[in-house]
């Protein structure tokens, strides 16, 4: 089976993958066992964006990460 071109798709789900369920899908791969660098490669998004996402669900649960701005302190 042939898919096109792997970047055009990639391009096309990071534009439609709107940022909360990102966030949210972060947590639950982290979830199954994920390592931060698998995590960050599937989501598309940086490592030390990863660990700021955890550090928030950890510090304020999971109802920051679903706020359109996150809740710093």
């Amino acid at each position: 089976m042939y898919f096109g071109n792997i970047r055009n798709f990639k391009k096309e789900r990071h534009a439609h993958l709107i940022p909360l369920v990102r966030r949210l899908e972060t947590l639950w791969l982290k979830s199954r066992g994920l390592s931060n660098y698998r995590i960050a490669l599937l989501v598309d998004v940086y490592e030390t964006t990863l660990r700021d996402y955890f550090q928030l669900y950890q510090q304020s649960g999971v109802e920051c990460l679903k706020s359109r701005y996150f809740c710093f302190d």
